[in-house]
């Protein structure tokens, strides 16, 4: 077992995908991660569980069973997510009375399938107000789970104007967003997930990486090390080269990366689709620490065990709390590998 916490996500809708992309609850290894949270369910403006259909709910009670045989993993279930929850979170979150039935739904929510707690993924709170209601928001989930022996995480996203000293009050740890840098979004290729910055960055680029997340995090918020928790990428960012001569960092692109077979999400791949796509295509950052591909007009920048193990070796030489991983379903999980995933929990 590791010695420090590794949170895997498993997002449920991987049970969905074709063929070797598919990975069910019995695909999950509970011996890898110390803490295993389900993605997502959503809430109403009422402060209320939206309800799931029958299969999803007994895919959750399946994933709570994972603990009989790792009585001491921990499940947690994450509540939102990047699609269509934003506008509930900040109308529950305005409200004293709303917050307090929320954080009571929550709870029965954990009991009704067995969880140990909840991570809070608000994408995100933007306004001022919504940034102070979000630090009443966990004040009250603190309240209703601890009192009942569950956990409080949250996800946060990098370089966003959080109440940080506020959120580490009311929370077990916090669980720091650390990729999506770059991404189609951008006219030009960038890493998803860069260690350290690159000579080729602007002034603002050079604050998109991990470490200089972290530097926020524990040193201008000061919040407590043990808290934090540093988000690792199974999956890459993918982009159409403008020119397919010219494929270094900050490349002009077109857009988005073609899909892949089973994840079908231009502009993303998942690990085990860019080791299919772009075989001996690799080639290593020494500056930014992380390695990224390229086949023709396509590029991708990702996380491999090299890219895993440093990051690992910078939460252990920071004193962090520990790793976290998006997604598991996304890793080579076939056969059980778990290519990085392993990587981590050897580190660690």
């Amino acid at each position: 077992m590791p010695s420090k916490p590794i949170f895997g996500f498993y997002g449920g809708w991987a049970t969905y995908r074709s063929g070797k992309g598919r990975c069910t609850v019995e695909d999950l290894n509970p011996h890898l991660c110390t803490h295993l949270i389900y993605a997502f369910v959503a809430l109403d403006h009422s402060g209320s569980i939206v309800q799931k259909d029958d299969t999803e709910r007994n895919a959750m009670r399946r994933f709570n069973c994972l603990r009989n045989s790792n009585p001491s993993l921990k499940t947690l279930v994450s509540v939102g997510g990047a699609v269509g929850c934003g506008s509930a979170f900040a109308s529950v979150a305005a409200s004293s009375s709303l917050r307090a039935s929320f954080a009571r739904n929550v709870r029965e929510f954990c009991g009704s399938y067995g969880f140990n707690g909840v991570d809070i993924d608000w994408e995100f709170p933007e306004s001022s107000s919504d940034q102070s209601n979000f630090v009443q928001l966990l004040s009250a989930l603190s309240s209703e789970l601890h009192s009942n022996g569950l956990l409080l995480t949250t996800s946060v996203g990098v370089n966003r104007p959080y109440d940080m000293s506020g959120i580490a009050r009311h929370v077990d740890y916090i669980l720091l967003m650390s990729y999506d840098y770059n991404g189609s979004w951008d006219s030009y290729t960038g890493h998803n997930a860069p260690l350290s910055w690159g000579s080729v960055e602007t002034d603002y680029q050079r604050r998109l990486n991990v470490e200089a997340s972290v530097s926020d995090w524990i040193g201008r918020a000061s919040v407590p090390k043990s808290k934090l928790i540093v988000g690792l990428a199974a999956y890459g960012r993918t982009f159409t080269l403008s020119c397919s001569g010219n494929y270094k960092p900050r490349a002009s692109a077109t857009g988005a990366g073609r899909s892949g077979p089973y994840t079908q999400q231009q502009g993303t791949l998942a690990y085990y689709e860019v080791k299919d796509a772009f075989g001996e295509g690799r080639i290593w950052d020494d500056q930014q620490h992380v390695p990224y591909a390229v086949s023709g007009d396509q590029w991708v920048s990702y996380d491999d065990p090299q890219s895993i193990r440093m990051k690992c070796e910078f939460i252990r030489r920071e004193g962090l709390g520990g790793a976290m991983i998006w997604s598991i379903d996304q890793d080579e999980f076939q056969g059980g590998r778990f290519t990085l995933l392993r990587t981590v929990a050897e580190c660690l």
